[in-house]
């Protein structure tokens, strides 16, 4: 994080994973926290459970409320967005990112920091253009980090969610050229919130239709051997008007 100390003041976009958290924490480190402002990005995208797990990291690293710009983002006016094409995240992140530098004009006009590690490189990801178009500096891939370099500082650093599963906005669960509908997300948040209170802790769900695909961990796939669970899970997801309760046999990591 040595390279943070050329900035006489940056901002880091903070979605509460460990990357956004590990960056945020490197920055404070660097250049004092006075000099580093947060960006959160509130919408219908990211589910309550992670904009409150995202809330109490600030409060755990002692960010005066001060340096937080949470900013309202409304993707669900954007119709190249809602339309959930293939370069639906590039759209996603154009639009924030455009919204995130007319707030930064306000408040000293600080050097944008986003948190992509080596393995986003590794995937299409079309977000990450849309990070290149704008220039915004990207520290812990210039440094080479990988995400199981970033999870082992992130612990050496004692820093809490350095375990966090890795996670994504809701979006990501719906299938490429379905129409993006706030009901869909809230159906989508209901779901996992009930997956995750049952310990799963790894779980993503994707509406197909009338089937439901769950995505598990390794962790998560242990638990759903246990017959009882089985019987409950696929009970409530039928009570949301599900026929079939798919597994998706391709585990996350």
């Amino acid at each position: 994080m040595q390279t943070l100390k050329q900035y006489s003041c940056v901002a880091v976009a903070f979605s509460g994973g460990v990357d956004s958290t590990l960056l945020l924490y490197g920055a404070c480190e660097a250049l004092g926290k006075e000099r580093v402002f947060v960006l959160r990005g509130v919408s219908e995208l990211v589910s309550k459970r992670e904009s409150t797990a995202a809330a109490a990291l600030l409060r755990e690293l002692d960010i005066s409320s001060k340096q937080i710009l949470e900013i309202r983002l409304y993707p669900l006016t954007w119709p190249e967005f809602v339309a959930n094409s293939p370069e639906r995240c590039y759209f996603c992140k154009k639009r924030m990112h455009q919204t995130f530098q007319r707030s930064l004009n306000v408040s000293g006009d600080p050097v944008l920091l986003d948190g992509s590690n080596v393995d986003d490189l590794r995937s299409h990801r079309p977000g990450s253009r849309a990070i290149q178009e704008f220039g915004i500096k990207t520290p812990m891939l210039d440094a080479g980090l990988n995400k199981e370099d970033i999870r082992s500082l992130a612990k050496s650093f004692h820093l809490s969610n350095h375990d966090k599963a890795s996670n994504s906005c809701l979006a990501t669960r719906l299938l490429e050229e379905t129409e993006i509908k706030s009901k869909l997300l809230s159906i989508v948040e209901e779901c996992e919130d009930f997956l995750l209170e049952r310990g799963f802790s790894g779980c993503r769900v994707k509406p197909s239709g009338l089937d439901v695909v769950l995505e598990l961990s390794g962790n998560d796939a242990v638990l759903l051997t246990r017959s009882p669970e089985r019987v409950v899970i696929i009970h409530f997801f039928k009570s949301m008007g599900f026929l079939r309760v798919l597994l998706d046999l391709k585990l996350r990591s």
